[in-house]
């Protein structure tokens, strides 16, 4: 059997109405005039308060069914201020009887009861609350000309007899309205928030029952007269409760809802925000080490070609150019006496010429894959580079720091490093005035680094002039794009007056 548990909280709001009741009750036995005007103001209170609540929450308040509820309780209040002080022994107007406050209620009682029954039928609408105001201002303006100014209303109370038919049918049509504004409403529960239905049905039950009440007295300070203002004190504490206490508090409460359902939403966003960019790092970081992997291999194979072409060269045409000018030599020697004077000359030119070619392919071979790089290794080459350099530049004194064994090198970073050296030495040589130039190579913990330092005018990297200059050749942006093709990270560091560093770093297990 689940056990059923009450929160205090819950029933605290509803004790504190008993309370109330039992005490407007109490009044009664020292004058009824006053528990009357009690039971009255507590009734126009809730309904100022209702009015107040829906206009300063009309701006973020998505139900606009309350402002329409609160706008009828503003004027409904009204005639029940009308009706308190109409009141017999108020004094207030100089009226007679009990007719006009009798009046005043039943119109108050019909502008509830069509409100409410209106009520299901707006409760998805929307509505301009001027216009809202402006129809229940001129409903009222009507009502009031045809009971005071006018006085065609019919009468509800005649002094001596009690209440006039009109009255008791009055009580028993408004009971009706209700009773169908309680079957609109439950057939649109799933409209309304299930705390606001309950409480509004249950405040509508007591309204019906104070109704059939106040067509039972005859004297307006009887006991059925007391009953029904009893049924509608309880009946205004609901509607309270159901507008203005639970309405004022939902909102907030739906508001910190959406806010946390948001908040949920946000983090699942940015969980799955986090797993898609891991998943694109992850699928970036496989490309790019293909991409690594791809360019190794292309370097590779453009090293491989060039050994080829070069040893191609060297062993076909190479060979052949020097059979040629052997045998062209031979020829000039052997039968030269014999020639005429014109084609031995002719014979001369041509060994020259031969020899030219030699010189021509021979360089061509070089700038492939210099020899010296298969022969004597890395190192030597870094040396033949610098002599031919401050050959050509004896101004530029050169330091070279090379701490590193030739096998330590992959061979197919050989040829990269040596012409990065080649490019940097001929940008020095030709644009940086230095006077003196350092060469570094060291392997240390899985890292080969190449450090190239001249104490020359240097520039501005962000100097859009120099982009451009080096963007059109092959420059530094070269250099860059061989070195990190090769697998290398590539720095330039580089003020007006202060030099220009190069370092170009290679992360790998020695061979």
């Amino acid at each position: 059997m689940r056990k059923i548990s009450i929160q205090p909280f819950t029933l605290l709001p509803f004790l504190f109405g008993g309370l109330l009741l039992l005490g407007v009750y109490l009044t009664s036995f020292h004058s009824y005039l006053l528990f009357h005007n009690l039971a009255e103001v507590f009734s126009i209170l809730v309904s100022f308060s209702i009015f107040l609540f829906a206009w300063n929450t009309l701006n973020f308040i998505k139900t606009r069914y309350l402002f329409v509820l609160g706008t009828a309780y503003l004027f409904i209040g009204g005639f029940d201020l009308l009706h308190m002080m109409a009141y017999k022994g108020m004094d207030i107007f100089s009226v007679e009887g009990s007719n006009f406050a009798t009046q005043t209620w039943i119109i108050a009682r019909y502008m509830e009861a069509f409100s409410l029954m209106a009520l299901p039928f707006i409760l998805r609408r929307r509505f301009h609350h001027l216009l809202v105001l402006a129809f229940y201002s001129a409903i009222s303006i009507f009502l009031l000309l045809i009971v005071f100014v006018y006085p065609v209303f019919p009468d509800c109370y005649i002094e001596g007899s009690g209440l006039t038919p009109f009255k008791r049918i009055s009580e028993y049509v408004i009971c009706a309205i209700l009773a169908a504004a309680c079957i609109m409403l439950y057939r649109r529960r799933q409209e309304l928030h299930q705390t606001i239905y309950r409480l509004l049905t249950a405040s509508i039950g007591f309204t019906i029952a104070g109704e059939i009440s106040f067509s039972l007295y005859t004297d307006v300070y009887g006991s059925a007269n007391l009953i029904g203002h009893l049924f509608k004190i309880v009946s205004y504490y609901l509607v309270y409760r159901a507008v203005l206490a639970h309405g004022l508090l939902k909102p907030y409460q739906s508001m910190f809802r959406e806010l946390e359902e948001k908040r949920a939403e946000l983090e699942n966003y940015s969980y799955q925000l986090e797993i898609r960019v891991a998943e694109r790092t992850m699928a970036l970081e496989s490309r790019n080490k293909e991409l690594k992997e791809l360019s190794h291999k292309l370097m590779s194979a453009e090293d491989n070609e060039r050994r080829r072409i070069a040893r191609d060269l060297h062993d076909t045409i190479g060979q052949s150019l020097s059979a040629i000018k052997f045998h062209v030599e031979n020829t000039v020697s052997d039968i030269g006496d014999r020639l005429q004077p014109e084609d031995r000359l002719r014979m001369n030119n041509l060994v020259p010429m031969i020899k030219l070619v030699v010189a021509d392919v021979r360089r061509i071979i070089r700038n492939l894959r210099p020899s010296i790089i298969d022969n004597l290794g890395i190192v030597a080459a870094v040396d033949w580079q610098c002599q031919k350099f401050a050959s050509v530049y004896a101004g530029i004194r050169i330091e070279k720091y090379l701490d590193i064994l030739d096998h330590q090198i992959p061979e197919t970073l050989k040829g990269h490093i040596l012409r990065l050296l080649q490019e940097a030495l001929n940008n020095i040589g030709k644009h940086s005035g230095a006077r003196t130039v350092t060469i570094s190579l060291n392997y240390k913990y899985n890292r080969l680094r190449l450090q190239i330092v001249d104490d020359g005018c240097g520039f501005d990297l962000e100097d859009s002039r120099w982009q451009e200059q080096n963007h059109a050749g092959f420059g530094l942006f070269g250099m860059k794009e061989r070195a990190e093709l090769s697998g290398a990270e590539f720095a330039i560091d580089s003020r007006p007056r202060e030099g220009t560093r190069i370092h170009v770093d290679w992360q790998f297990d020695a061979v």
